[in-house]
């Protein structure tokens, strides 16, 4: 018998950990990187260990992505509109029932996204970084408390992007709702500002923050180092083979037609679907207002001088893009010329429902769920497998022997130490909190070894078994886990006043890492594989490491500092709850799941309609520890597919 993948499941759930240390997807279900935001008990509880004996927090430092957001542009809900329209005009449907639900469920979710705005916040989104920086603040409230008293600032970051910068916002706002607004008016001042009103708090930093492409978010290109670096990454992900190759082998492996076959075959006829492809007289959509090929990708026809860009509403393009923001028009050079190519993107629309909890309502309601009740729990492997390799290959870890992937990221680093230096130099900034993107959490994670971001791909050219790619059965990088929405890595900075009788010198600085706000270590597993040291922590089974270790074993290299310091130190350690960590300890109503004071509804027990109705999730997921309970932030999410994983 057939379990169903995803079923209805309104309310929020509570998952148990395996034993193992990692943790089932939310609900049982693969959404890969549309993963709604899950806090982990740990930070419910505060109950992260102390500094060691005779440090203090003094600053903290966080990269995050943005929360959950709508479909970032009109593409997959686009391309399915037209595939839907030639099958009502040849007969493609299954039943005219099938027609009539599958047509007003596309058009019901391209309502939904031009009402909330294409690639931004949706209100689930907003909700994950007000409880992100309401536990921020609480963890670290003695280092704000005394910040505020002294009268230092915070600086924030965006990378320029607007669903980067609102989350951003939503932050702060939860940041100074449990802080009492104590330091909502002490910031530092942009010397470019990400926009105005509230976004004007926000340095834009796409050089840092937006390192993937040559083009930052406002329109402008990069220029000298930033411009190399994004260019030289660029050339290498259009023109390497082995990822392309890797790439086009787990998309047309058999399991993914097969599963692609299934998905589609409740909806469209096997003829209809039989004839899709790249071979003259077969079906093909691509993203214009013909479906045909553009092929300048210019948004005009190569013969008649037609604009024929397609919009998620009807009008000029020029004028749609000015009012409602360019993402309201899709990228031509999209298309579906596979039925593995359609099932994805009908899978996208699915997995981004999980993000538009708030949006699927009144006259949009949309129901993807339905197409994927059927679905084997091996066949929804496969989906989140084909979804989760483009990411790993092109901005994780990817292959052994390369790190084009992740050396774009190396900035980054140098900044996060950068700032902590010029901390403990005496500057008066208490915290940084940057926001950011999938693209910028994945290539970070995997150039400091990140938990999950530590294992490459074989380096296989010319890939013939599934052994010869990245899969899930030899490789633990998941994108649910590794760049969730509203993922996010924090690091907290200990120091200590007088002079080390080990160096002669100042106490170098201690740091901590949070992975989606989970105590975790520094530098794991096959880290020598990447050519990379393991880092030591200050003492057996602590998760504190002194900066100086971390400049030797973190990054790429050549850019790596050698120490002759010894890693550790005598210490005595415990748990948080003391002078170092107290923000909520004993109060775990207060701003525990959604950034509102009062109880949350994202934190209670689950009822028996709250529980999974869905398959267990095979392969590993966040990094937390055994046995701990999470929570997901998104109420009613069900199963989930992700992003289109082709190039193209």
């Amino acid at each position: 018998m057939r379990r169903a993948l995803g079923s209805g499941v309104a309310g929020v759930a509570a998952l148990a950990m395996l034993a193992t240390g990692t943790a089932h997807a939310a609900n049982g279900t693969y959404y890969s990187s549309k993963q709604p935001y899950i806090v982990p008990q740990q930070a419910l509880d505060m109950s992260y260990s102390a500094a060691p004996e005779g440090y203090t927090i003094t600053y903290t430092e966080m990269l995050a992505r943005h929360g959950s957001r709508g479909l970032s542009s009109y593409k997959y809900d686009a391309l399915l509109k037209l595939m839907g329209q030639t099958a009502s005009e040849v007969g493609g449907f299954v039943s005219e029932e099938a027609e009539q639900a599958f047509m007003a469920n596309v058009q019901a979710i391209i309502d939904a996204n031009v009402e909330n705005g294409y690639g931004m916040l949706t209100g689930q989104g907003a909700t994950q970084h007000q409880g992100i920086g309401s536990r921020a603040y609480q963890r670290n409230k003695q280092l704000f408390d005394q910040a505020a008293a002294d009268g230092e600032t915070i600086e924030y970051e965006s990378s320029g992007e607007a669903r980067a910068t609102e989350s951003g916002e939503n932050f702060k706002k939860g940041f100074d709702q449990a802080s009492g607004s104590e330091l909502a008016g002490s910031y530092v001042t942009p010397t470019a500002p990400a926009g105005e009103g509230d976004a004007a708090l926000f340095q834009k930093s796409p050089d840092t923050l937006y390192f993937h492409k040559t083009d930052n978010p406002d329109g402008s290109e990069k220029t000298g180092e930033a411009a190399d670096i994004a260019q030289r990454y660029e050339d290498f992900i259009e023109n390497n083979e082995t990822i392309a190759n890797a790439e086009d082998y787990i998309e047309n492996v058999d399991a993914s037609v097969t599963v692609s076959y299934d998905l589609l075959s409740q909806i469209f006829t096997e003829d209809f679907l039989d004839n899709i492809g790249k071979k003259e007289g077969q079906y093909s959509w691509y993203n214009t207002t013909t479906g045909e090929k553009d092929a300048g990708e210019d948004g005009f026809d190569d013969e008649t001088g037609e604009d024929i860009r397609n919009c998620a509403i009807e009008g000029d393009p020029d004028e749609l893009m000015a009012q409602y923001g360019e993402d309201i028009c899709g990228e031509t050079g999209k298309h579906i010329t596979s039925v593995v190519d359609a099932a994805m993107d009908l899978y996208n629309l699915y997995i981004i429902a999980a993000d538009m909890q708030e949006e699927n309502i009144g006259d949009h309601t949309f129901d993807f769920d339905q197409y994927f009740k059927t679905i084997s729990p091996e066949d929804g492997d496969v989906f989140a497998w084909i979804l989760d390799m483009e990411d790993f290959y092109e901005k994780g870890p990817s292959y052994a022997g390369q790190d084009e992937t992740y050396r774009i990221a190396q900035p980054l680093l140098d900044d996060f130490f950068k700032s902590i230096d010029e901390r403990v130099a005496g500057g008066t900034t208490a915290a940084t909190f940057r926001f950011a993107h999938a693209e910028t959490i994945m290539p970070f994670a995997a150039l400091i070894g990140a938990p999950g971001s530590t294992q490459q791909a074989p380096a296989v050219a010319d890939p013939q078994t599934d052994a010869d790619v990245y899969n899930y059965q030899n490789n633990e990088w998941r994108g649910e886990s590794a760049t969730p929405m509203a993922a996010n890595i924090q690091w907290d900075v200990a120091t200590r006043d007088g002079i080390d009788p080990e160096t002669g010198k100042a106490y170098t600085p201690l740091v901590r890492m949070l992975y989606n706000e989970e105590e975790v270590a520094f530098g794991g597993t096959n880290t020598l594989t990447r050519g990379l040291s393991s880092c030591t922590p200050v003492a057996e089974g602590s998760t504190w490491y002194k900066e100086s270790e971390l400049k030797g074993c973190l990054g790429v290299d050549g850019k790596r500092i050698p120490s002759t310091e010894e890693p550790t130190i005598t210490v005595e350690t415990g748990t948080s709850g003391d002078q170092q960590q107290d923000g909520n300890t004993g109060d775990q109503n207060q701003n525990a799941g959604d950034g509102v004071t009062g109880p949350s509804d994202s934190t209670k027990k689950p009822t028996a309609t709250d529980q999974p109705k869905t398959i267990a999730k095979t392969g590993s997921a966040m990094i937390v520890p055994a046995v701990a309970a999470v929570v997901l932030i998104a109420a009613g999410v069900t199963l989930v597919f992700v992003r289109r994983a082709k190039r193209h």
